[in-house]
């Protein structure tokens, strides 16, 4: 008898080894800091009922002018501190794989072989997705930004056939960018940018690189920042050249809670379900394997409004983007995200 899917996957191991396995470029993410747990009554609502979550903070002190006190019957005027909340969403997401059986025999002969290969590869895909919704949801915080004044965001970028070094990535630039939080500037120690971008870097050879005691491999450094680099960061098409955002993070720019649902059902467990179809392809079966996640990348400081969501339990990428879904809460100096505009 032919080896199945569910010989090859046991449910209640492979769950939480999906969780466990990640790919070194989601450890480096992690790693970073920029993903911080969010306080544990926040935690203990993500566990609960509903798609919103509500997180009440107090907004900071008035910077008016203290009175200067005198020998009159005059009272001192009363401030006050006032309190404010903004949403968060859980994000609910799915995924699910099948193979004919027919295939893999036709591949290698084995009739277990293509939902083998999607078994080993189930965690890489669910790092790549976490990633690209980690930038999705910076994307659309800075669209708000832009459609509200852009104080978050500084640009070199010219659409010029001709791009020199005044329009491409620079310790210069990336101050100018940090500097839009102020004197919290400092607070920015994380630099995202396109492969591209770095790619620049590594030519000119700016990129330093250092191996942190908690990390099994080096890391990247650019003008003091740990440097992420990826192909799915954000490119706008220009009509001489490209524009390249680059994003600058704090320590804890987003809440962060990544679950991987065990409940047990009768195909294994809500994180990992495998099922088999006997009749289809005229009775060659098939295998699926279907595997969620339950997520919230929460930006610090924003509100997430879901003005314009398909569905209540979660957004697409599209819909992280959406500058409409978005709503800045803090002010500019606590919002823990800079945006930098280059060629290359």
């Amino acid at each position: 008898m032919t080896s199945q899917i569910s010989d090859i996957v046991q449910p209640r191991v492979f769950t939480p080894y999906m969780a466990e396995n990640k790919p070194a470029k989601l450890v480096m993410l992690e790693k970073s800091g920029i993903l911080a747990a969010p306080a544990p009554d926040i935690a203990k609502r993500f566990k609960a009922g509903g798609n919103q979550i509500e997180v009440p903070y107090w907004e900071d002190l008035d910077d008016t002018e203290p009175t200067v006190i005198d020998d009159s019957d005059n009272k001192i005027a009363v401030s006050k501190i006032t309190a404010s909340d903004m949403k968060a969403y859980k994000h609910r997401l799915a995924k699910k794989y099948g193979a004919k059986t027919v295939a893999s025999y036709a591949a290698t002969g084995r009739g277990d072989s293509a939902m083998n290969r999607v078994a080993e590869r189930i965690s890489a895909y669910w790092g790549r997705r976490k990633e690209e919704r980690i930038i999705a949801t910076a994307e659309g915080v800075i669209a708000d930004n832009v459609a509200n004044g852009g104080d978050m965001v500084f640009s070199v970028y010219s659409d010029i056939a001709s791009p020199t070094a005044a329009n491409r990535i620079s310790y210069q630039a990336i101050n100018k960018a940090r500097l839009t939080m102020g004197e919290n500037l400092d607070d920015l120690r994380v630099i995202a940018m396109h492969s591209y971008v770095y790619g620049t870097l590594l030519d000119d050879e700016k990129i330093e690189f250092k191996k942190p005691s908690e990390a099994p491999f080096e890391v990247p450094y650019y003008a003091g920042m740990m440097v992420l680099h990826s192909e799915r960061m954000p490119v706008t098409t220009g009509t001489n050249t490209n524009e390249y955002s680059c994003f600058l993070f704090a320590p804890g720019a987003f809440m962060h809670i990544d679950e991987v649902p065990n409940r047990e059902t009768i195909y294994g467990n809500e994180g990992t379900e495998i099922t088999r179809d006997p009749d289809i392809g005229d009775g060659g079966g098939a295998d699926y394997l279907t595997t969620r996640r339950f997520e919230m990348i929460h930006p610090a400081g924003m509100d997430f409004t879901g003005t314009s969501l398909a569905k209540s339990q979660g957004a697409t990428l599209a819909e992280l983007r959406n500058a409409a879904n978005w709503n800045r809460k803090y002010t500019r100096n606590n919002v823990k995200l800079a945006c930098l505009k280059v060629n290359i």
